[in-house]
């Protein structure tokens, strides 16, 4: 194929044109990422909570098979809060047993006892139901979707070695990215200097 000027003024123009995309894009994704890795610190490290909360929306990861195969070991399941009257028979929800200590599972049975409305919930891959069953005030949330497997790497990054990791790889992002723009600058300004035209 023979190029024409034209065709390539229009490629070097779609070049630049998603240049400036993923560089709009950059800044934003880095404050996320940041914003994200501190929380997660603050949380874990500060906090000890093991579990993960952002803006209201809870982030567990799958350690056992009981869900199987629905929600396997290693899937990551963000959680939202869930009303009383939105839960029922066939809802998964995550409820806290103590104070480190949370489970993901689902109601098979809501009946009264004392006044009470009480939930008694089974893993699906389990051959019976858990041993107690729960008050709402247990409840941490119901599932909003799952990320299958991402919670491996979530674990990995929420380390301490994982956040080194994290900020290591964030600074090249950062100053590869800057001298993309140094070289596009400099190119521009040879361009101009030694009046070559622009493809």
């Amino acid at each position: 194929m023979i190029y024409t000027n034209e065709m390539i003024k229009k490629k070097n123009k779609e070049k630049q044109t998603r240049g400036k995309i993923m560089r709009a894009l950059f800044i934003p994704l880095v404050v996320i990422i940041i914003i994200l890795v501190v929380n997660i610190v603050y949380q874990k490290y500060i906090q000890k909570v093991s579990n993960i909360d952002i803006l209201g929306f809870k982030f567990y990861t799958v350690l056992t098979g009981s869900m199987e195969p629905e929600y396997n070991i290693g899937d990551m399941i963000i959680e939202k809060p869930i009303q009383a009257k939105d839960i029922k028979v066939g809802t998964v929800v995550t409820y806290k047993i103590n104070k480190n200590k949370t489970v993901t599972h689902r109601v098979i049975e809501i009946f009264e006892e004392e006044g009470k409305t009480l939930y008694r919930l089974k893993g699906d891959n389990n051959n019976s139901p858990d041993k107690d069953p729960v008050e709402y005030s247990q409840i941490q949330g119901g599932i909003l979707f799952k990320i299958d497997k991402i919670g491996i790497i979530i674990a990995k990054l929420s380390s301490r070695i994982g956040m080194i990791i994290v900020i290591v790889l964030i600074g090249i992002s950062y100053m590869h990215s800057s001298r993309s723009e140094e070289k596009r600058i400099a190119r521009e300004d040879a361009r101009k200097r030694f009046n070559v035209p622009k493809y």
